[in-house]
């Protein structure tokens, strides 16, 4: 089973690595990006390195660019749809799309980087198998789950 989260970010705040990791310690989350450099965050091998609360953790994670934002049919437009009145997606716009398989410290780790990238940076998430979604509340409530290790060990 696996399920995947969704961070979009407006093009012209999308944070460099470093930016990112001062976000992630401004706001006191235990992970550390493995990988910082001035260039734009990004994930090319489709994995995303972190030390998590002291131990190495790999995150499934894709850095991409929005298209077909104004075609519902297209991943970026149903979540364009969904975010109306709240946030407006454009094409261009930054999207992080982690996916979250059975490893506890892989969802937790990346939970706190998605809230980092929603509170840090305007950004807006969003969780496709319940359809939850949102902005600092959406991060709030990532951010309380992640705090959580009993939440995700069966």
């Amino acid at each position: 089973m696996s399920f995947d989260y969704f961070v979009a970010v407006p093009a012209k705040a999308w944070p460099s690595s470093i930016a990112l990791q001062q976000a992630i310690d401004r706001f006191e989350y235990p992970v550390r990006l493995r990988d910082l450099s001035d260039g734009n965050f990004d994930a090319p091998t489709r994995e995303l390195a972190v030390q998590f609360e002291g131990r190495p953790v790999i995150i499934e994670a894709e850095v991409e660019e929005a298209k077909d934002a104004d075609d519902p049919q297209s991943l970026f437009g149903y979540i364009a749809q969904a975010a109306v009145g709240t946030f407006a997606i454009q094409n261009g716009d930054q999207f992080l799309t982690l996916t979250f398989r059975s490893d506890a410290d892989e969802i937790r780790a990346g939970l706190y980087i998605a809230a980092a990238l929603i509170n840090g940076f305007g950004g807006y998430g969003f969780e496709n198998q319940t359809e939850s979604h949102g902005r600092a509340d959406f991060a709030a409530q990532m951010v309380r789950e992640a705090s959580n290790e009993n939440l995700w060990i069966d």
